[in-house]
């Protein structure tokens, strides 16, 4: 991974080639001629091209070809785009599947194997099959999951980064949260530190606050324009990015002295966060995770949650591994796992450990998060 002078760091031409070797050679086994990806899985072969739509991969060694939002080229030459970045070398103006379309036809894949790996609309679809009725069209998208699942050196360092842009958050707003202020302005506060610190602009803040602790989407949008009152507690949970990678990770502030039952929720959370992270190793499984958490937390005298946060993210918050590390449920009644279920801990997932406890005596909910790789 070299230096890079906007950003701080810049994934090689390496890991690029590894990641469309990995994939190719999936595609291969399937039988896939080409892939047709969008969303993450596009990020994830062209490194971010501003204004990107679709991505057509082949299981030879063509360069990718990126589809960018036809808007994004008026008035400028593509050789811009090119110039800006080295992952990338055949980009092509569009707003559907017209492009992609154009493309398959000149690799002569009309009567191909065409593999999908994103979130298509049906138009999309519906245009591929209607101007290509010979293509056979097969789901790709466990692909990518599983060789997504495992990060390289590489991602790791960006995701370290991505956390670190977090911390600088929580240090901004240790520093000048106080009762009085509106929510909106510790989060304005939050987020200019991150940016400050090289967090991409879509670096985003949920913060919760109120005498109850919470951590909710709904609650955290009502605090925006609540003051913050002497007594409070916050739960701050990042969506921290750097260079399209994700930092992940929760925390709690208090604004006054904090109250003897969250005291001692705090200390449940650090005792059951340890037992969890006692768990995590190569081998393990996600059931054995959950229960975990759910045991200690059935010893600390609190509740536990469905929402336990325990989890993996590393482009997404979260991610899901692939079908290559799903084993079957020991315990299915049990539920607790997540979309994923059950599945092998291996080297090399980034996993987010935040547990939450919940008081048995009201509504008071804690949690305190970790970032680590397996």
């Amino acid at each position: 991974m070299a230096r890079d002078g906007q950003n701080g760091y810049a994934l090689s031409l390496r890991e690029r080639d590894h990641r469309y070797a990995s994939i190719r050679e999936r595609m291969r086994e399937k039988g896939v001629d080409c892939a047709i990806v969008n969303g993450s899985n596009l990020f994830y072969l062209s490194n971010g091209i501003p204004g990107e739509l679709y991505g057509l991969l082949t299981a030879t060694d063509r360069p990718l070809t990126v589809v960018v939002n036809r808007r994004h080229l008026i008035d400028i030459s593509p050789r811009v785009l090119l110039d800006s970045q080295e992952w990338v070398t055949d980009l092509r103006p569009g707003s559907d599947a017209t492009a992609v379309i154009e493309s398959i036809k000149e690799l002569h894949q009309e009567r191909g194997t065409i593999g999908l790996a994103g979130g298509l609309d049906y138009r999309f679809y519906n245009r591929l099959q209607t101007s290509l009725p010979g293509l056979k069209i097969v789901d790709v998208a466990d692909i990518f999951a599983d060789v997504r699942t495992l990060k390289s050196e590489e991602e790791n360092a960006m995701i370290d980064q991505a956390n670190r842009v977090f911390d600088a958050a929580i240090k901004r707003i240790h520093e000048v949260a106080r009762p009085g202020m509106l929510g909106r302005q510790v989060v304005e506060e939050g987020i200019r530190a991150m940016w400050e610190a090289g967090g991409d602009l879509e670096s985003t803040l949920s913060f919760n606050f109120g005498p109850v602790p919470a951590q909710n989407p709904v609650l955290a949008e009502l605090s925006m324009t609540r003051k913050i009152q002497k007594g409070d507690i916050g739960t701050l949970t990042a969506h921290a990015i750097y260079g399209g990678y994700a930092g992940h990770s929760d925390q709690e502030i208090y604004f006054g002295e904090p109250k003897p039952i969250h005291q001692e929720m705090f200390r449940a959370v650090l005792t059951i966060r340890d037992a969890v992270l006692g768990q995590v190793k190569d081998g393990a499984t996600q059931r054995a995770l959950v229960d975990t958490y759910r045991k200690a937390c059935q010893e600390s005298g609190f509740k536990s949650s469905p929402h336990s946060q325990i989890h993996q993210y590393g482009i997404d918050v979260p991610e899901f591994p692939g079908p290559g590390y799903r084993i079957p449920d020991p315990n299915p009644e049990a539920g607790g796992l997540g979309g994923a279920g059950n599945y092998t801990l291996k080297s090399g997932m980034i996993y987010s450990i935040s547990p939450t406890v919940v008081n048995k005596e009201g509504s008071d909910t804690l949690l305190g998060g970790t970032s680590l790789i397996v």
